[in-house]
């Protein structure tokens, strides 16, 4: 079950296989690839969503909620795994949903439905005020007490989650490797990430954000948080493999390199997270960023519910 006990948390996390890919451009920079398939932890709560919403899930139940309540787009990944969580462990789910209702729901937005979760759709310029108290209070007033989770599961519980994966990463690597790669939107799985694997190996984050802001000092903090320590931070924000933006459409050469890798390692991409990271991966061993001889481990982070929304290869 997924709420008992960290020791469940830790059991299902060590289970995750590491599976190599192999590619002339990889070869040619002589580097080893290998990729933690967090997207097979579960059907339903894949990837990060899995380790982000262990510790909100075991808070809300302590403190005596009954309702869970989050933020999304209409191809959240959060929301959806949020729902099913809810219906799994018995939680009544509320998402706030960015944007009007459309006519016809997306199929993510269809899934939490099914599995029970009440759709609010909110202006793009409400939405933006989803960390004020004030608009909180009066979803509150409006559908009752709730346990809030933010967009994206980003907070120091959802942090923690990912700090248990990079520690049960370590213990499954035994120290034989050079880097931890994976696609980062708000930062929270980064800094967990860093702060479970070993302080002197560094955690790389590729920004799927065109302009990331105040993500870095986000990072920092979240990090500082779960480490409680002066030292240096061991983590890292790569920008320039946004192609474009979040959710933007893609451009003919990333969605080539996305067909061509799931035909070559047979390991499906999400259209927004994991497709970045690995032609990030890609394009910096052409340039020869990786040091010969190193041995880079990418997480994957679930999220396939999301191909829904594009064209697949």
């Amino acid at each position: 079950m997924l709420i008992d006990s960290a020791d469940d948390l830790c059991d299902i996390a060590r289970k995750v296989p590491l599976q190599q890919v192999e590619h002339k451009i990889l070869t040619d920079a002589g580097i080893e690839l290998l990729v933690r398939r967090d997207d097979l932890v579960d059907a339903e709560l894949s990837g990060n969503k899995f380790y982000k919403l262990f510790f909100n899930l075991r808070a809300a139940r302590e403190q005596g909620f009954n309702t869970l309540s989050s933020f999304g787009g209409a191809y959240s990944n959060h929301l959806h795994a949020l729902a099913a969580a809810g219906n799994r462990y018995g939680f009544n789910t509320l998402g706030v949903v960015r944007g009007e209702r459309p006519s016809h729901l997306s199929p993510t937005l269809r899934d939490a439905v099914a599995w029970g979760m009440q759709l609010v759709f909110v202006s793009r310029m409400d939405y933006q005020r989803k960390s004020e108290p004030e608009l909180i209070a009066e979803f509150q007033s409006r559908y009752g007490d709730f346990y809030l989770i933010p967009e994206g599961g980003a907070n120091v519980a959802g942090a923690r989650g990912m700090q248990a994966l990079g520690r049960i990463l370590e213990h499954q690597l035994k120290g034989d490797y050079t880097a931890v790669c994976m696609a980062s939107g708000t930062g929270t799985s980064l800094a967990g990430l860093a702060a479970g694997i070993d302080r002197e190996k560094p955690a790389i984050g590729f920004s799927v954000l065109k302009g990331e802001g105040g993500l870095g000092n986000s990072i920092s903090r979240t990090y500082r948080q779960l480490c409680d320590s002066h030292g240096a931070d061991n983590w890292r924000l790569i920008s320039g493999f946004h192609a474009g933006g979040y959710g933007k459409k893609h451009p003919e050469y990333l969605s080539q390199f996305w067909q061509e890798f799931e035909r070559a390692s047979g390991i499906p991409l999400d259209p927004i997270y994991t497709l970045k990271l690995f032609w990030g991966i890609y394009s910096l061993a052409q340039q020869g960023y990786w040091p010969r001889g190193s041995r880079i481990v990418a997480l994957h982070s679930g999220g396939l519910q999301g191909r829904r929304g594009f064209m697949c290869p």
